[in-house]
């Protein structure tokens, strides 16, 4: 069985940085760090639960991978 691929997208969302996970935004965190690490530290998380987990972070449509457990 085949476990679901956990995205934690760090972003901008009303003027605030959150984080998106499987549409749903949690935070605030007050700067990018912040919330970069927290995703961080939950994807490791996952990580270690077996799943494929990856942090990016989201500007304008772009998107950078910050942190993954994944290989190209």
């Amino acid at each position: 069985m085949t476990l679901p691929h956990a995205r934690y997208i760090v972003l901008q969302h009303e003027g605030v940085w959150k984080i998106n996970l499987d549409n749903k935004y949690y935070g605030p965190f007050p700067s990018r760090a912040q919330a970069v690490d927290s995703a961080s530290g939950t994807a490791r998380k996952a990580a270690d639960a077996g799943y494929p987990a990856s942090v990016l972070v989201m500007t304008g449509t772009d998107f950078e991978t910050v942190w993954t457990n994944v290989e190209s």
